[in-house]
């Protein structure tokens, strides 16, 4: 039972430190290679130290029975684990480790197969480990404890502060990321539906012409037979007035070619118009999806550590870049190809 601060220190440094030591080990067996593991970048994790000084400091007096001494650990641990994982996912906007997929899990935080291995290494700690842990901390000369401690927790403070501002730049970059791929997909959208527009505009053009041929070409037939028919003197009368009707008609070509001239310049300018904005469409679009990639390609040591130790890491607002980026470095592919087998 730690008598002061300075002891209570002192244990959650070395169980933090064993904590780190257990989840290399784990990962180690799990993957067969080496994973820091942690929130932190130094060798303990502080999830840890605190649950063993919870345990050491409510269950001392209770040591005596084991099912007490387990169940008391299986709780307070189970507890410890849940409000960790909730306030990080609150403050970080990211769920660190993911259980939903283990059976009685709550809400993804704690799971009964994790909090029966917290509640048995607890108990084994306890009622074996720990003597030997309280027995070697008191052996050390208190001035050198002391300033171990200071500098013990002068790193752990560095390193934190290090860690909540890799977390915030990697939580930035997901942002960007995730408005970079809004907008891609945005203008992939525009692009198609222009070109969908132009072409089926295009196509209804041609064949309103094509159906305004026929009826024309049909008219002007019926209207030559309709002539062939006519007595002479008819035709005689009809091609003087078709001679008078000369002027006329000749005078309307003029005014068609002039307005069909006048359009066609304008679809033409209209097309260079549309033309352009395509370009600049384009360019825009492959502009974004190479800054895109090249924000993949970035190297981040504190982003791809944070991946591997949490692999199963899931961002509240941000999932799908999240999920890309850990494809990106192959980090989470074996677990999810064990979920689909």
């Amino acid at each position: 039972m730690p008598q002061n601060f300075y002891e209570l220190v002192w244990i959650f440094i070395v169980y933090a430190f064993l904590g780190w030591c257990t989840e290399v080990s784990y990962a180690a067996l799990d993957t067969g290679k080496f994973v820091n593991r942690g929130f932190l970048n130094g060798p303990y994790c502080p999830i840890y130290g605190c649950g063993v000084v919870i345990v050491v400091t409510a269950l001392t007096p209770l040591k005596d029975s084991l099912l007490i001494l387990f169940v008391g650990s299986f709780l307070l641990t189970s507890v410890l684990e849940f409000i960790t994982g909730f306030i990080l996912e609150k403050v970080f906007h990211n769920k660190w480790w993911d259980y939903s997929n283990k059976p009685f899990n709550i809400k993804g935080y704690v799971c009964l197969k994790f909090s029966i291995y917290w509640g048995l290494a607890c108990t084994f700690i306890m009622d074996v480990l720990h003597p030997m842990i309280y027995k070697g901390i008191t052996a050390i000369p208190y001035l050198l404890g002391v300033i171990l401690l200071i500098v013990f927790m002068g790193v752990f403070a560095v390193d934190c502060c290090i860690t909540v501002t890799t977390i915030l730049k990697f939580n930035k970059r997901l942002k960007v990321m995730d408005e970079m791929a809004a907008t891609i997909h945005r203008l992939s959208d525009e692009i198609g539906v222009n070109i969908y527009e132009n072409v089926t505009g295009v196509i209804e053009k041609s064949e309103e012409f094509q159906e305004n041929h026929a009826e024309l070409i049909e008219k002007i037939v019926e209207k030559k037979e309709d002539i062939m028919d006519l007595p002479e003197a008819a035709k005689e009368k009809l091609v003087d007035t078709a001679e008078n009707a000369k002027l006329v008609i000749s005078e309307n070509i003029m005014e068609a070619k002039s307005s069909l001239a006048a359009k066609t310049a304008e679809l033409t300018e209209k097309n260079a118009e549309w033309k352009k904005n395509q370009e600049e469409k384009r360019r825009e679009w492959e502009a974004l999806i190479a800054e895109y990639n090249k924000m993949y390609d970035q190297k981040s040591a504190g982003f791809k550590r944070l991946l591997k130790a949490f692999p199963d890491m899931k961002s509240r607002d941000l999932n799908e870049s999240l999920q890309k980026y850990k494809k990106h470095f192959n980090i989470g592919q074996r677990l999810e190809k064990e979920d689909e087998k």
